[in-house]
């Protein structure tokens, strides 16, 4: 990844200031399972929400830049009153599992004159997985306490492709629908019913059951990008 985004500097520092051309837009993502991650947490959606960054090469039918990513693929609402020994008291548990990413990002257009216009996408980056708890009394109330109960992170590339529609009213807006596979290393993460809470073993623990699995992924985009975003 270091040598991907060397280059990527590199081509961008040694093109002509004048010409300088970027690209600006946000996506709704939404990954389903296949292969061996299916195997392991068939029903699972990952939605993400991101933000693109990209640089066209003057007169060249190719962009590069950065994506990254974040969203909640699972969530847990517990109401306990036996988290704490010798109190009684109902406190409120919240677990997410949270996923991020941030991928150096390669495009080709065939066409650069078209109305619609298709491309070919490889992205290259990493992958972050963590769950998260949070202890309060109640919803509206400050966090009691508050910790990871796992993380992981572990390379991951994606291939696709997708298409562009002019946007009318947005000077140099598109929407922008995109598919995409994804695979990497493997990671191990927690689903949202892969952790439970043993109260009567020693003061109380909690007890994990993770995944381990590639994060292989068929992603599904909408979004808008903005051509010239900064003129």
């Amino acid at each position: 990844m270091r040598k991907y985004l060397f280059i990527l500097l590199l081509l961008i520092s040694t093109t002509s200031l004048h010409a300088q051309f970027f690209i600006a837009g946000g996506h709704l993502n939404g990954g389903l399972p296949v292969s061996k991650l299916k195997k392991e947490v068939d029903k699972t959606f990952f939605p993400t929400l991101s933000g693109i960054l990209l640089y066209e090469l003057y007169n060249q039918p190719i962009q590069l830049g950065l994506e990254v990513a974040y969203g909640i693929y699972g969530t847990k609402v517990e109401k306990r009153n036996d988290l704490y020994p010798g109190y009684t008291d109902e406190f409120r548990l919240r677990r997410n599992n949270n996923y991020t990413s941030g991928m150096a990002v390669f495009r080709y257009l065939p066409s650069l004159t078209s109305k619609v216009t298709p491309f070919i996408e490889i992205q290259a980056g990493a992958n972050y997985l963590y769950s998260r708890f949070k202890i309060r009394a109640s919803i509206f109330e400050e966090v009691f306490e508050a910790g990871k109960d796992m993380q992981d992170w572990a390379f991951a590339y994606k291939i696709g492709g997708g298409v562009q529609f002019p946007l009318p009213g947005i000077d140099g807006g598109k929407l922008e629908l995109r598919v995409t596979y994804q695979d990497g290393g493997t990671m191990r993460f927690l689903t949202r019913g892969d952790t439970n809470y043993l109260p009567n073993k020693g003061d109380g623990e909690f007890e994990y059951k993770p995944r381990n699995s590639p994060l292989q992924l068929i992603n599904a985009s909408v979004g808008i990008v903005v051509y010239d975003a900064f003129r």
